[in-house]
């Protein structure tokens, strides 16, 4: 133990629960503005995939002229 510590007791168990609930309440207040991850649809694939395709041929053709 340091001498920091010997100064400042333990929490007593009701500073310890008070604590735990203010860092829920936090993590409460905090949730409607965290982003929340949506899975990649599979619609959105195929559109990205044509979408490359059509680049590609896009600039395909206009090298091949």
């Amino acid at each position: 133990m340091t001498k920091k510590d010997e100064n400042h007791p333990k929490p007593s168990l009701a500073q310890q629960d008070a604590l735990k609930r203010l860092d829920q309440v936090e993590e409460e207040k905090q949730k409607p503005y965290k982003k929340k991850k949506e899975p990649v649809s599979f619609s959105s694939i195929i559109m990205t995939l044509l979408l490359i395709l059509i680049l590609g041929l896009m600039i395909g053709n206009f090298f091949i002229r």
